[in-house]
């Protein structure tokens, strides 16, 4: 009885490719979420990169919700696509689901 490498490193590959998979699309939902806290006035990103409370020069909130809307959709979908993929993997895992 020998290892069958070749299942393993996939086995090993896709894990990686996987959890890279799910950490970049839930970055990228809080991305959007953040942008849509920025279009609502929640908070500003100062000219030198920090960033602060709302200031008076930022733009109509209420000009923007269309976009607010449209980023807070992105980001949930984001999220909801990560907790497919890991109950997904759970699935795979688990015996007793199949």
């Amino acid at each position: 009885m020998g290892i069958d490498w070749g299942a393993f490193l996939l086995v090993a590959l896709v894990a990686v490719v996987s959890a890279c998979f799910v950490v970049a699309v839930y970055s990228v939902g809080l991305r959007f979420w953040s942008a849509a806290d920025a279009r609502a006035g929640k908070y500003t990103v100062k000219d030198d990169g920090t960033i602060g409370p709302a200031t008076a020069g930022f733009p109509d909130p209420t000009a923007a919700s269309g976009a607010i809307r449209a980023f807070r959709a992105l980001a949930v979908l984001c999220f909801a696509l990560c907790g497919a993929a890991v109950l997904y993997g759970i699935y795979l895992i688990v015996p007793a689901f199949h």
